[in-house]
C-alpha cells in the first residue's frame, strides 16, 4: 500500500502542473480571439483601479500634512487639545 501512496504523492504536482499549463494556453487563445475579459481580469482592473485611488488620496494627506509644516516653520501645527492631552 505504501507503494500506491507515495506514487499517487508523485502525480499530485504533475497534475497540478498540467491544470496550470492549460490554463494559461487557454486564457492566451482567448485573448488572441478577443474574446471578453474573463472575472479574473475584471477583479485585477477593480484592484488596481482601487490602489490608484488610494496613492491618490494618500498624496492629497502628504500635501495638506506638509502644507502644515510650511506654515509653522518646519513643525506641525498643533492644536492646544492636543498639547494638554500629551501632557505637554
Amino acid at each position: 500500500m505504501t507503494g500506491f501512496g507515495q506514487a499517487l504523492g508523485g502525480l499530485i504536482p504533475v497534475a497540478m502542473t498540467l491544470v496550470g499549463i492549460v490554463s494559461i494556453l487557454q486564457r492566451r487563445r482567448a485573448r488572441r480571439k478577443g474574446l471578453p475579459d474573463s472575472g479574473a481580469e475584471a477583479e485585477a482592473e477593480r484592484r488596481r483601479q482601487a490602489a490608484r485611488e488610494t496613492e491618490r488620496r494618500m498624496a492629497s494627506y502628504m500635501a495638506q500634512r506638509d502644507m502644515g509644516r510650511d506654515l509653522s516653520g518646519g513643525h506641525a501645527i498643533r492644536s492646544g487639545r492636543d498639547e494638554q492631552e500629551n501632557g505637554r
